[in-house]
């Protein structure tokens, strides 16, 4: 989320104004003791600095180390020099994080808040009598304030951080959440550390940061490395699951779907673009997601070898770059300017490459180089699942469509029937009509110009019905010369007008063919005409077997036997 711009000018003018008040009451407060040391608080803001670059990660939630460090400087140099010392981990901090333009009101927000935590929790130390002294003279009374100051900070840290972040996006956050008990857990940790390095710098001086800080740093590599290896499983775990929720799709809008969805619940993804290789020429924008929707882009030309997106077509390797510097002078593909990490990843089938996949974010240093592995595992999957999908849907309209004339086949023709008689008996459609087809006299065409020629007739009448019938009904080949339309929710009158209207239309189109028999191959124009059977239901029959037979009755006894070139209806 991020803020409006007014907001974010607010911020920065309170935090003009709050910082200079800030040091200065904490210089009139508590000025740097007589214990401190430039050289001595320059190393422990210098290990400061590299604990608050290794943060400990729970839940895909990074938390900061460095409350022993404060906590160390406060009771050793004072209030005045903690608030530097915060100040400038806070600042660490958001700088690893390469916040996106928008979002640098984070800076003086964070900075504000942590001044008035450490003003707060220094001032009831000292309200409630705590002194700044030696570890030789440590007493109880001194371990139990230190521990208040402690305590004062996390609380009032996390009230303030939930309190602005309900005000600041007005949305309700709960004060106690699983990260509220994590950094807890840390300043529990934090508070006897700080207080042996207390203890230990006055013993030893500036060896006891080495002796403190080298266990706590090696931890934390530690941790991060483990961390590491169990996202990296994490990730493999639901890659699988993503590989057999594709499995399980047969169409192709459904594969590509179910990858993106799953897609952008494991990676964060500001741009996400899915190019196809169409006939191995260019490439197709097939999904464009942008910002948290989905969009229809055009992108520049895409060719082999130039820019991003071309040079991974090409190579079939990875690009990968963590932000706008390292790829700005090769993007001629239109990328957006506002993206910083980017990853490309081939999308390789047969051992060629059939697509690429696009993903970006507005955050700099976003993504990590095993993300590639796992997106080349995922890359994997969708290929096989489009490739078995694109051949479940040639199959699937092989096994509908009529090869010659691409119509559907009698098999759908009955399917479709008594899909719209269940509609009828539950009440969705009132009446549903059939017309029935048959073209006159072509055996003759066939005998006298050849097969070849009939199949030039039939796949014109195919186009010719096509766009006459259009949405209205449902065109199919049932055999032959003979051609089935289903009328959902049409009368039969009106079936009969309508059929009225496709036999003249017919009788006035001029058709062409070859004659495929003669010595020398010439194209005929022909007249064609047809006979016409009409029936409806419930009117005639509430069977869908029947309703075809009655439509072939009134065909053959109303249409054929009385001449030809006529549209009849079923009498019962």
């Amino acid at each position: 989320m991020v803020l409006d711009r007014r907001t974010q000018i607010f911020i920065w003018v309170a935090w003009f104004a709050v910082f200079p008040i800030g040091l200065w009451t904490a210089y009139k407060i508590s000025p740097p003791t007589h214990f401190y040391h430039h050289f001595d608080f320059l190393v422990t803001t210098g290990l400061s600095c590299i604990v608050a670059l290794i943060p400990i990660v729970v839940n895909q939630i990074p938390f900061s180390v460095t409350q022993w460090l404060t906590l160390f400087v406060f009771l050793k140099y004072g209030l005045f020099a903690e608030v530097i010392l915060a100040q400038i981990i806070t600042f660490i901090v958001l700088l690893r994080l390469r916040l996106p333009k928008e979002k640098r009101y984070n800076f003086p927000l964070n900075s504000i808040m942590f001044m008035i935590v450490s003003l707060v929790s220094g001032a009831i130390f000292y309200i409630f009598g705590g002194e700044h002294v030696q570890a030789g003279n440590l007493t109880i009374n001194f371990v139990v304030l230190a521990g208040l100051y402690m305590a004062s900070y996390f609380i009032i840290n996390q009230i303030l951080f939930t309190g602005a972040f309900s005000f600041l996006y007005k949305t309700r956050k709960p004060l106690i959440t699983k990260a509220f008990l994590w950094e807890g857990l840390i300043h529990l940790i934090a508070f006897p550390v700080g207080i042996t390095l207390f203890f230990l710098y006055d013993l030893v001086g500036v060896s006891s940061f080495l002796l403190v800080g080298a266990p706590i740093i090696s931890t934390q590599l530690i941790l991060l490395k483990y961390n590491t290896s169990k996202e990296i499983n994490q990730y493999l775990q639901k890659a699988v699951e993503t590989g057999h929720r594709l499995t399980e799709r047969l169409k192709f809008e459904e594969v590509l779907n179910t990858f993106i969805d799953h897609l952008l619940n494991m990676f964060p993804a500001d741009y996400l673009y899915i190019f196809d290789d169409m006939n191995d020429d260019r490439l197709q924008a097939v999904r464009c997601y942008e910002n948290g929707k989905f969009i229809t882009r055009k992108f520049s030309p895409i060719k082999k070898g130039v820019g991003i997106i071309g040079q991974v077509w090409a190579t079939g390797q990875f690009a990968f770059y963590r932000d706008k510097q390292q790829w700005k002078n090769i993007n001629t593909e239109g990328i957006p300017d506002e993206m910083e990490s980017v990853l490309v990843v081939p999308i390789i089938k047969n051992n060629a490459v059939s697509g690429v996949l696009f993903l970006g974010t507005q955050i700099k240093v976003e993504y990590q180089k095993y993300h590639l592995m796992i997106l080349d595992i995922l890359c994997s999957y969708l290929a096989v699942a489009l490739e078995n999908a694109r051949h479940y849907e040639q199959t699937k309209k092989e096994s509908e469509r009529d090869p010659l004339t691409k119509l559907y086949n009698a098999r759908v023709c009955r399917r479709k029937l008594r899909d719209g008689f269940n509609r009828l008996h539950t009440g969705k459609i009132k009446c549903i009509s059939l017309l029935m087809l048959d073209i006159d006299y072509f055996k003759s065409i066939n005998d006298q110009y050849g097969h070849q020629s009939g199949n030039e007739i039939l796949i014109q009448m195919s186009d010719l019905l096509r766009e006459i019938v259009g949405n209205r009904g449902t065109l199919t080949r049932y055999g032959g010369e003979e051609f089935i339309i289903i009328l959902p929710d049409v009368k039969k009158e009106e079936a009969i007008q309508m059929g009225e209207s496709i036999r003249q239309t017919i009788e006035n189109f001029s058709f062409y063919m070859h004659d495929n028999l003669a010595d020398e191959r010439k194209t005929i124009s022909t007249k064609i005409t047809v006979s016409i059977g009409v029936a409806s239901a419930p009117a005639d029959t509430d069977n869908a077997i029947s309703l075809i037979r009655y439509a072939d009755r009134a065909l053959y006894l109303g249409a054929k036997r009385v001449g030809r070139n006529k549209v009849a209806e079923y009498v019962g």
